[in-house]
């Protein structure tokens, strides 16, 4: 097994997990709405959690989630896409620590080929929604 896979396996390994955690490293909170508070109703999305898991071992770095989960308001609050893959759950804008938004996207790019990956300024935008996007 590689150890890139050795280090996802430990990541989800609940019996070593924090209560309040849904990894080793990410807190159910993170992905809650900035505005409300609330999580998705269908809870934290596992897909996106391990694909940051992924992400976070790539670079051997923390992963800042500021925003996971929108509510309809929040969403149109902040200008969001009305289809945005946050409405669903399925996305996270993300800062690692120490590592450019460019370095990100470009990891994204080659490491979530079925997903939406977007650069900005300071941060990049990960989705594991329903299809290949990049912006």
């Amino acid at each position: 097994m590689s150890k890139l896979s050795d280090k996802l396996k430990e990541a989800f390994n609940r019996s070593e997990m924090p209560a309040g955690y849904v990894s080793k490293h990410f807190r159910e909170t993170e992905f809650a709405c900035n505005h409300c508070h609330e999580i998705h109703p269908d809870g934290v999305n596992m897909e996106l959690v391990a694909l940051l898991e992924k992400l976070r071992a790539h670079f051997d770095a923390p992963v800042a989630v500021n925003s996971g989960y929108r509510c309809p308001t929040h969403n149109k609050n902040v200008g969001g896409a009305t289809k945005s893959q946050h409405l669903l759950g399925k996305a996270a804008d993300v800062v690692v620590t120490g590592v450019s938004p460019n370095e990100v996207y470009a990891w994204g790019h080659t490491n979530n080929p079925t997903g939406g990956v977007g650069k900005y300024n300071s941060f990049t935008h990960l989705d594991v929604g329903s299809g290949k996007a990049r912006w």
